[in-house]
């Protein structure tokens, strides 16, 4: 009773809005509200995506690095490592908070300890460039140092942020 005597005090006056003014607009607010966190679970969705595609080429690219360096094809081991430093670069890109979760291997730790993170993707980047210059030497056991060197950077990393 109270609040019929208050419902029909502010559809008077300056507080009047007509009712399909008022349903209208709580339409258009749904609209925009589902639709808004609609695109945020696909960015997120699609950021997740994103990286995993990221790390599987970079593990086919450690099977195929291995295999050039005892093939002694250098140029292969050269772009190789060349692309998974120049992943190595992005990683904290595709890290946004609130990206954990879903489909996804990524420990929480990632975004308390986001600085550490960053500097394990540094580790890998720089690891990933020293395979480059390995490689421009042509030198087989510089080649193979270089790529144990880069598989321990990706282990320091996954031991303490991915499940």
């Amino acid at each position: 009773m109270i609040t019929l005597s208050i419902n029909r005090r502010l559809n008077t006056g300056i507080f009047a809005i007509p009712r399909a003014v008022s349903r209208g607009g709580a339409l258009l607010l749904f609209c925009m509200m589902t639709t808004g966190f609609g695109t945020i679970i696909t960015a997120k969705a699609d950021i997740i995506e994103d990286r995993k595609a990221g790390f599987k080429a970079n593990a086919q690219s450690m099977k195929t690095i291995a295999a050039a360096i005892g093939a002694g094809d250098r140029e292969t081991v050269g772009k190789l490592a060349g692309g998974i430093a120049s992943w190595a670069a992005k990683i904290p890109s595709h890290f946004p908070e609130g990206s954990d979760g879903g489909d996804s291997k990524a420990r929480a730790e990632i975004w308390f300890n986001f600085d550490t993170f960053k500097a394990r993707a540094k580790a890998n980047e720089t690891a990933a460039t020293a395979l480059v210059n390995a490689a421009q030497t042509g030198d087989p056991a510089a080649m193979m140092a270089g790529l144990k060197t880069l598989g321990a950077s990706c282990k320091a990393c996954h031991s303490d942020f991915k499940d």
